[in-house]
């Protein structure tokens, strides 16, 4: 019987509450947005709570450009050289989603995501207005948080979330760029 319920929960969480689709956004024309989000405080163990959109700001021209306050060119070729361009711009989500789980599960948790594009190609964003063009996009885990305890119910809320690094040197057109990003939680078994 004790076999049977562990493995029912390994399952369950697997497969019932283990996968977040989130459709992301890369806008370059929409307005800065707060990165944040705030999600509800899920009530039952193993709920996951989680935007079912999120939109990414767009990229501001310190991220792009690196700060310089002056330059000395020494000759002509110099002169004519393009600026340095940084080519891979990083964001970071780390509230993005939270989950309720036992207190003694906590440590064993991890999170794993995989980002396709709304084209269905992997590992990046597609173009809403090309959607043949894409933008490599790497996602990282952050490690997963304990926000709150609960001892009369012998619960805590975790959350986690992913750091996004945008590949602008494979986006060939500007504009808006999408994708699903799934998460999957599980717990490393003792």
């Amino acid at each position: 019987m004790i076999s049977t319920h562990k493995f029912s929960h390994n399952r369950h969480l697997q497969r019932c509450l283990g996968i977040l689709v989130t459709l992301l956004t890369l806008s370059q024309s929409q307005a800065w947005a707060e990165p944040s989000v705030v999600l509800p405080e899920p009530t039952q163990i193993y709920e996951l709570a989680t935007p079912q959109q999120l939109t990414i700001p767009p990229q501001q021209l310190g991220e792009v450009l690196p700060a310089s306050e002056s330059e000395t060119v020494s000759n002509e070729q110099d002169l004519l050289a393009p600026p340095p361009i940084n080519t891979v711009v990083t964001r970071e989500f780390p509230g993005m989603w939270q989950m309720r789980v036992p207190i003694d599960e906590v440590d064993s948790l991890y999170a794993t995501y995989e980002l396709k594009a709304v084209n269905g190609q992997s590992d990046g964003f597609s173009s809403s207005d090309r959607t043949n063009q894409n933008m490599r996009t790497h996602v990282e885990a952050l490690p997963i948080v304990e926000v709150s305890r609960d001892e009369t119910t012998n619960t805590a809320v975790v959350e986690g979330g992913v750091r996004l690094q945008f590949d602008l040197s494979t986006a060939a057109v500007a504009g808006e760029y999408g994708g699903v990003l799934t998460v999957t939680v599980n717990r490393q078994e003792k």
